[in-house]
């Protein structure tokens, strides 16, 4: 009995309603809406710089009028307009700058939620540490994120209206155009090179401190041997070196960008205020200006201010380009698996043909030439050394990955074509590493969707986790977490459930022992032999004798190829003669 003290039925998540939605848009349409959020982000920031640069100027306007109504007349009332007006050229200002940053937050996270989980999904595939490639790939849409939304488009943005300040400098005088421009040069060198020395002093500090980090990480290793062979002080000395070495390059760094910091500042100031050295210059010539040259000086701080920030904006700008860049060879490697489809399946037997694959950069494949078959109904075992290339066989077989030649097909059907939502009612797999942390016990069994909980329960009780999962704190509405409840065993049958929920025609298994003891691993034999004799084929790799003795066939991979096993002792009698008494 499942006592009515346990919820059996976890609550749908929010957000699983949004999800089949988002998995519905092909990758090879997720660039092109990304890249149309970035266009709108471009256009609104332009817009709006627009707007904001005319009232800026217009704000600088009115600061003039104080000095040529107010002063001449005294007048009170018209000082009180100008405050008025002022006032709300200010707040508009304001009011514009800060929808241009809520604007552009927005949508650097739409598009950071655009790319995420499909990126994730992308790199699942990925031959090598999927963790760490997904970590990358999150990374590079986080670095896409902030330069939307940080100051990377709005400085863009600021450059782009120089021009249209450089002529109503050229308006004033074509003095002031030029004075301007000089600045703007001498700014953009200098915060250049501000830039390229700060960063090549974090690169030297930050490799220091990874020096120290290292050899901190090897004593922990070592920690009894450092501390019975007495090396405990010459290994702190060695610390205490380091640690001074990557403190030098920070402070050299932190007073490189002080330094340079300060000339940017000089060289604004001496900017703007060489405006009024030349406006006095052309008044001494004859050229009436009025207040001509305190405008000039204005607007010449404007035109100063994208230049200064160059070296940030530029490398601000490589980091995004090559983030873009990284997510589109992502996805667009992807492309061949959209064009998925359901087939139909009248038998369920798996045959691959003449397979081969090769890692990335590897001198020789890891597979040549692999041939097999597993009808219905049959066990088949596979055996091999450690990186023989038995799980990468595994997942050839399902489709996760696309053979370099040959194929892999289900009922004539090639596996890497299929839908996976269709595949997944018909084929049952489970790999090594194989629950996700995240849902309840029956949401992980019904693999994250709305639990139908009587196939939820005769999955568990077919992988014999029924039991461990009614003696949960909260029975099958326990949510799972990286550390506890449930331990690696205990994991691994909920994982086998979860391949069990569809009644599949075809169960691929990667190590299904691993983390099994005799009894769990008999269980386990008798589940699959039960399968079988109901027409299930069955694809496992491993290295536990009583499970391959359980097997129809057994082949080891040696070399890239399948060749028959060596012969065993006979274990499977008493499991056979269990079954009978069952």
């Amino acid at each position: 009995m499942i006592g009515a003290r346990k919820p059996l039925l976890p609550q749908p998540s929010p957000d699983r309603r949004t999800a089949p939605r988002a998995a519905a848009t092909p990758n090879r349409d997720i660039m092109g809406l990304v890249r149309a959020e970035i266009w709108s982000a471009a256009r609104l920031t332009l817009a709006l710089g627009l707007v904001l640069s005319l009232v800026t100027v217009a704000t600088l306007l009115t600061k003039l009028q104080i000095i040529s109504l107010v002063e001449p007349t005294g007048n009170g009332w018209t000082l009180a307009a100008i405050a008025v007006a002022f006032g709300l050229m200010v707040g508009l200002m304001v009011g514009i700058d800060q929808l241009r940053e809520a604007a552009l937050l927005a949508i650097g996270h739409r598009v950071a939620r655009r790319l995420a989980a499909p990126i994730v999904l992308a790199v699942a595939g990925e031959q090598g540490r999927a963790d760490i490639a997904a970590g990358q790939a999150l990374r590079d849409v986080e670095e896409l994120r902030r330069g939307l939304s940080g100051p990377l488009l709005t400085s863009m943005v600021d450059a782009v209206l120089v021009p249209a300040l450089l002529v109503l400098l050229l308006l004033l005088h074509w003095a002031f155009a030029l004075w301007a421009l000089f600045g703007a040069l001498l700014a953009a060198t200098l915060s250049l090179v501000s830039e390229r020395a700060l960063r090549q002093a974090l690169l030297a500090s930050n490799e220091a401190q990874a020096r120290t980090s290292g050899l901190v990480a090897d004593a922990m290793r070592c920690a009894e041997a450092v501390e019975a062979m007495g090396m405990r002080p010459r290994l702190a000395a060695r610390w205490n070196a380091r640690m001074e070495a990557g403190a030098d390059s920070l402070r050299g760094a932190q007073g490189t960008a002080r330094w340079l910091g300060a000339g940017l500042a000089i060289v604004a100031g001496i900017s703007s205020g060489g405006a009024l050295v030349v406006g006095a210059l052309l008044q001494i010539g004859g050229v009436e200006l009025g207040f001509g040259m305190i405008l000039a000086m204005m607007i010449t701080g404007l035109v100063l201010a994208p230049f200064a920030r160059l070296g940030g904006a530029l490398h601000d700008w490589s980091l995004a380009l090559a983030a873009w860049r990284r997510l589109g060879a992502l996805l667009g490697a992807e492309r061949a698996t959209d064009a998925s489809a359901a087939f139909p399946l009248s038998e369920g037997r798996l045959v691959m043909e003449r397979v081969s694959w090769v890692h990335r950069g590897a001198a020789r494949p890891l597979l040549r030439d692999v041939s097999l078959v597993v009808k219905p109904g049959e066990i088949v075992a596979l055996t091999g050394g450690p990186g023989s290339g038995k799980t990468t066989l595994l997942r050839l077989a399902v489709g996760m990955l696309k053979p370099a030649a040959g194929g892999c097909f289900l009922d004539g059907h090639a596996t890497h074509q299929w839908s996976r939502e269709d595949f997944a009612r018909h084929v049952g797999y489970m790999p090594q590493d194989p629950l996700l942390t995240d849902g309840t016990v029956a949401e992980a069994i019904a693999r994250l969707g709305l639990p139908d909980m009587a196939a939820v329960i005769r999955a568990a009780r077919q992988a014999d986790a029924h039991p461990t999962i009614t003696a949960l704190p909260h029975g099958y509405a326990t949510r799972i977490r990286a550390e506890g409840p449930l331990s690696a065993g205990q994991r691994q049958r909920v994982a086998l459930a979860r391949a069990l929920y569809s009644r599949p025609r075809l169960l691929v298994l990667d190590e299904p022992a691993a983390w099994l003891d005799a009894e769990g691993e008999a269980r386990l034999v008798r589940l699959l032999r039960a399968l079988a004799r109901d027409g299930v084929g069955v694809l496992l790799s491993s290295h536990r004798p009583a499970l391959i003795a359980g097997a129809d066939r057994v082949l080891t991979l040696r070399g890239g190829q399948l060749v028959p096993a060596p012969a065993r002792p006979a274990l499977t009698a008493p499991a056979g003669r269990a079954e009978e008494a069952a």
